[in-house]
């Protein structure tokens, strides 16, 4: 059955079209020593080095409404502005199934960004399954229009223009010049200060990047799955696919479920591979300061050139998140990290 949404008419969110296309993107701790802003790609964005994601945001069968509520993802949004991280991403099927509740994940970042006054980035990402409709409303994605569309809904979510909308994920019913067609549309109309995608290996990423070339816009990043578990991306040659043309890589699960933190262990018990790895990630913590296991997890990630973007939903999370940055493994901790991931399989 077709959920009767009214996303656009019936909600609206006062959205301001004059949303400055040239801000650069800062925090509360702009300035701040070792906070490890960078550009997003050839973009105008700047932002966190670490960011933070929304998958679980307003989706009740992560626990919403019954687990952690509204408020406490708005204590750890302030709470994460407030340790340095700029960078929210979220997507309009996050939590969709709140849009009609205004508490959906987009509707959630925008009103906690309004009201606390946080210059923050917020990219979000648009689903190409064509039947997409059925969850969030609007018309049958089958081509630009439909994309641009949501992309508007989007918009009247959060509140006002994205700094970031990307496409979630390449699919067989869209040709990939429509898809970079409905990114320059998008910046046409100053819906967004910036456009990418996700989940592109290396050949849809440069038949993106030199589609977005010919149109004049820079394509500004890439989120994939990237972390100490998972480094296909790097095997691959996407990194440096990446790193070559200048577009920026954001990666999703960099904590893998919980995984690579402290209560790893209990994540997955029989794992002995794991154990040592977070036995060696604990030491190499312990030898930069203090840092949780969590917080080195997420730096290799940054030393490797990428933006992780882990979820929290306490204040506690974003805390122990935004403390990954700041400071820096050096070359040596890379290299014993990297030979024990090679030496376990992994």
């Amino acid at each position: 059955m077709r959920p009767s949404f009214c996303l656009c008419g019936g909600h609206h969110r006062g959205v301001r079209l004059s949303h400055r296309r040239d801000r650069i993107q800062v925090g509360a701790s702009a300035g701040a020593q070792g906070t490890g802003d960078r550009r997003l790609g050839k973009s105008v964005l700047t932002t966190s080095s670490v960011g933070l994601g929304t998958l679980q945001w307003g989706d009740e069968k992560c626990g919403f409404n019954s687990q952690y509520r509204a408020n406490d993802l708005e204590l750890a949004f302030k709470e994460a502005v407030e340790g340095g991280i700029t960078f929210f991403d979220t997507a309009e099927v996050y939590g969709y199934q709140q849009h009609k509740y205004l508490q959906s994940s987009e509707c959630l970042l925008g009103d906690f960004a309004k009201a606390t006054g946080a210059d923050v980035t917020i990219g979000s990402k648009v689903f190409t399954i064509p039947w997409t409709n059925f969850l969030v409303g609007g018309s049958p994605r089958l081509g630009r229009e439909a994309l641009v569309e949501a992309l508007k809904a989007s918009v009247d979510r959060v509140g006002r223009p994205l700094d970031l909308w990307s496409i979630h994920f390449p699919f067989p019913t869209f040709k990939q010049s429509v898809l970079m067609d409905a990114l320059k549309e998008a910046m046409d109309l100053e819906l967004t200060r910036a456009v990418g995608v996700s989940n592109y290996n290396g050949q849809q990423l440069e038949e993106a990047y030199l589609l977005c070339e010919k149109s004049g816009i820079p394509l500004a990043s890439n989120q994939i799955k990237f972390s100490l578990l998972d480094r296909k991306a790097e095997k691959e040659g996407l990194l440096k696919t990446a790193e070559d043309m200048d577009v920026a890589i954001v990666a999703y699960s960099p904590l893998e479920g919980g995984k690579l933190t402290a209560n790893g262990v209990s994540k997955d018990p029989n794992n002995n591979k794991l154990q040592e790895l977070l036995k060696l990630m604990e030491f190499v913590g312990v030898c930069n300061g203090g840092k949780s296991i969590a917080q080195v997890a997420l730096n290799y990630i940054v030393q490797k050139g990428c933006i992780p973007i882990p979820a929290a939903k306490t204040a506690q999370q974003a805390k122990e998140h935004a403390g990954a940055m700041g400071w820096a493994l050096d070359e040596n901790d890379m290299a014993v990290l990297d030979e024990k991931l090679e030496y376990l399989g992994l």
